[in-house]
């Protein structure tokens, strides 16, 4: 029996693909002769179907908006340029093209030049971005702070990055390593804000088959192998042979967690908007509430902390099984601290003035 409710699986109607579309029409190679292709080239001949779909259906931006594509010059991000460009009738978005030379490899500024000839081949605005980071501690931290930092300012309604399934899985196999929450397990969103990212869904091997079958060149990714995020990548094809398409299942984690993150911090702002008074947040209302929801309720109070000051969940577990009697201070990285001040849990700073009184 069927209920009459015509399901639509499609972002629009305009968008519908007919019972009688011929596959060989896409981009891409000629169909074999007897059908039979490979998944990963069937992936790549309806990639800029399914990238323009994700676009619509996570409204990932209006028509006329300035969405900045952000492009290293990589396979990812090459990738990306050519489908929106390809696609822009579809999205309706003006794009602009941004590069960055963060000023420590001698190849950067050819690479960041490349990028600009394709972008004015293309007819876009092009963006070129010149760094000039110093070596030292937290290279990596500090190189994408200045990056984003830098390219919110070019002013775009949004910026898209070239992130895929695959960086999302070693995201989630980091971020579990490091002990972290569903925040961190969530691994990174289609939709962050300003920041986009069209290809989260698509396995970096279909990206390259798709740029293969295209014809395009790129440069190869100078990431450290030596780094920990390096190593994490190597150590992906071991995964993947303990569980096929470990890759995979850790990028569906991540979207699962994903939506219950979304759940949990929606409530937990709702409880917020309702009892917190100045930054401050009432003890009894605290108490009141199961240990995940406190937990949130503690990293909201950490809002007003500048960028950079990070605190682990496990540094605030500790509330959670200690007595909150007024006077109690809790300290925290940097001089900051959570205190218990006449009822209140507030944020206190080694100025001796608690920053949500």
């Amino acid at each position: 029996r069927r209920c009459g409710h015509a399901w639509r699986g499609r972002a629009h109607e305009d968008d519908q693909i007919p019972v009688d579309f011929d596959l060989d029409r896409l981009p891409g190679p000629a169909a074999a002769a007897d059908g039979s292709l490979a998944a990963v080239q069937k992936r790549a001949r309806t990639l800029p179907l399914r990238v323009l779909e994700v676009v619509r259906r996570h409204r990932l931006w209006s028509p006329g908006d300035r969405v900045c594509v952000a492009v290293s010059g990589g396979l990812d991000s090459t990738v990306l340029l050519e489908l929106l460009a390809e696609l822009a009738h579809g999205h309706g978005a003006q794009l602009e093209v941004a590069s960055v030379n963060h000023g420590l490899r001698p190849e950067s500024a050819a690479e960041v030049a490349r990028v600009g000839r394709r972008a004015r081949t293309l007819g876009l605005p092009f963006h070129a971005i010149d760094l000039q980071l110093e070596t030292g501690p937290n290279l990596a931290a500090r190189a994408r702070d200045a990056r984003w930092l830098q390219l919110e300012a070019l002013g775009c309604a949004r910026i898209a990055t070239a992130h895929h399934r695959d960086d999302q899985a070693e995201t989630v196999l980091q971020h579990l390593l490091r002990g972290s929450g569903a925040r961190g397990l969530r691994g990174m969103t289609v939709h962050d804000r300003a920041r986009v990212r069209p290809l989260l869904f698509e396995p970096r091997v279909v990206l390259r088959r798709w740029a293969e079958d295209r014809g395009l060149s790129w440069d190869e990714d100078p990431s450290n192998p030596a780094s920990e995020r390096g190593r994490i990548r190597a150590v992906m094809p071991a995964l993947d042979e303990l569980r096929a398409g470990a890759a995979r299942g850790l990028a569906r984690s991540a979207r699962l967690l994903a939506r219950e993150d979304a759940f949990l911090e929606a409530h937990v702002l709702s409880i917020w908007k309702e009892s917190a008074v100045d930054g401050r947040f009432p003890v009894r209302v605290w108490l009141e509430h199961h240990p995940a929801v406190q937990l949130r309720l503690l990293m909201q109070l950490l809002e007003p902390l500048p960028h950079g000051v990070a605190v682990r969940a496990d540094q605030l577990e500790r509330l959670l099984a200690h007595p909150l009697p007024s006077g109690a201070v809790f300290g925290l990285p940097h001089g900051w601290s959570i205190e218990v001040h006449e009822g209140w849990l507030v944020l206190g700073s080694t100025s001796g003035a608690s920053r949500s009184r």
